[in-house]
């Protein structure tokens, strides 16, 4: 069993990307997409913050998916330009996204 890794951590928490991602059968990424729009405003938030709370909300489902994929997703995202961010995303205490200003 892996462990997951700590987001009180201050070092780089994850360099998985999305290309390598393999999402299970009972996950798409539009189900995926919508929990961490769920959880983005306009405002920064922090990457930690986001991808904790999304990964609760896939265990309530009895999910499991790594927040490793979840914080792959979120980098996609801001690829694509549907997110903003600010700092590193790949240390998760020392990034912020939101959704872009319009």
């Amino acid at each position: 069993m892996t462990e997951e890794p700590k987001i009180d951590d201050d070092r780089v928490c994850s360099t998985l990307t999305w290309k390598d991602v393999v999402l299970p059968s009972s996950v798409s990424e539009a189900d995926l997409d919508a929990l961490i729009f769920a959880e983005t405003d306009k405002c920064w938030l922090k990457v930690a913050r986001i991808v904790g709370n999304v990964f609760q909300a896939i265990e309530t489902r009895r999910i499991r998916l790594p927040m490793d994929i979840i914080a792959a997703r979120i980098a996609k995202l801001v690829e694509v330009g549907r997110l903003q961010s600010q700092g590193n995303l790949t240390m998760w205490r020392h990034s912020e996204v939101r959704l872009p200003r319009s």
